[in-house]
């Protein structure tokens, strides 16, 4: 049962992040995503997100992806998005991405986290990647919410805990609640067990 359940989930591509953005589950995302694009270039993803943080360079790999694919992203926020899984939040198609009413978002200036730190003689190195890394997030915060980038910098500058009317003022998030939700769902490719393709 529970095979059959995620087998139906995977090719009604609809994804899904409940921790915090570590390799195994970054990797196991953008594997999903290129396959699947790589299946059918024509259809949407759905990416339910709860994500309380995680490593930069898993936020921006997954995010470069999401980008890649040719297919829209629809990002459905849930709970805390902090950190990373604001960012990833979004990073989904402009107009298609919601923030349930009990969800909030926290952004903060992007920095190294446990997840990114690797062996002692790499930290020169990851200290010049990380903040190429800080300026990309900053950059493309700026530009996919269209605001002036010294509210953006303002923002970032601490810890801000955003309710979804604040997110969407902002232009973060576009919809709130179930309702822009449920927008979403008639333009995704639910599975159907009579498709030739996964029989």
């Amino acid at each position: 049962m529970w095979v059959e359940l995620y087998y139906r989930l995977f090719f009604g591509r609809y994804l899904f992040l409940g921790r915090a953005l570590e390799k195994q589950p970054a990797d196991q995302i953008m594997k999903c995503m290129i396959y699947l694009n790589q299946e059918d270039q024509t259809k949407d993803f759905m990416f339910f997100i709860s994500c309380r943080g995680g490593g930069m360079l898993q936020g921006v790999a997954v995010y470069d992806v999401m980008q890649f694919v040719i297919g829209d992203v629809f990002t459905a926020g849930f709970g805390l998005n902090a950190s990373m899984g604001a960012f990833l939040l979004h990073g989904g198609a402009l107009t298609k991405r919601v923030l349930s009413e009990n969800g909030r978002i926290m952004i903060h200036q992007p920095h190294m986290s446990p997840y990114d730190r690797r062996r002692h003689d790499e930290s020169g190195f990851d200290a010049e990647f990380m903040g190429l890394l800080r300026t990309y997030i900053l950059e493309t915060y700026i530009r996919r919410t269209r605001q002036e980038p010294e509210l953006i910098e303002s923002l970032l500058e601490r810890d801000i805990f955003l309710e979804p009317g604040d997110a969407r003022d902002v232009c973060l998030i576009d919809e709130i609640g179930g309702e822009g939700l449920g927008l979403f769902f008639p333009n995704l490719w639910s599975f159907d067990n009579k498709d030739n393709d996964h029989q």
